[in-house]
């Protein structure tokens, strides 16, 4: 594995979920369990969804990075995200008046494949080399 193929993974990935949201958030906010069709919702999901698209433009054009030092600390930035990213999905389906009702499952393991996947980047695989 290499950061070039987990920057393009990830980007594919944020870049799919933004579109969704972005185009059709009708579509898009009730694979969550939103069924509100508020015109402040449809904006936080758009606005939502362009943030998705944008962190996913910016990891296909970091992956051509050819500095370590640049790409270990996408890496780290990337972990940090996985992991805040996890964190806030697990609070927002286990929280007393939980926020996202079904198909929590799937973020969830998107965050959790990423945050493995950039842990192995960072801690195991420079002991792998050495």
């Amino acid at each position: 594995m290499s950061y070039k193929l987990l920057f393009a993974l990830s980007a594919i990935v944020a870049v799919i979920f933004g579109l969704g949201f972005m185009i059709v958030p009708d579509r898009a906010l009730p694979l969550f369990g939103t069924t509100e069709q508020y015109a402040s919702t449809m904006f936080a999901a758009r606005f939502f969804g362009f943030a998705a698209f944008a962190f996913g433009l910016v990891l296909w054009f970091a992956k051509d990075a050819s500095d370590p030092k640049v790409q270990r600390n996408l890496g780290v930035a990337n972990l940090i995200v996985s992991v805040v990213g996890l964190v806030m999905t697990l609070y927002g389906t286990m929280a007393g008046n939980a926020v996202i009702r079904t198909n929590a499952w799937a973020p969830i393991v998107l965050f959790v494949l990423g945050g493995l996947g950039y842990a192995f980047m960072i801690f195991i695989k420079p002991r792998m080399i050495q």
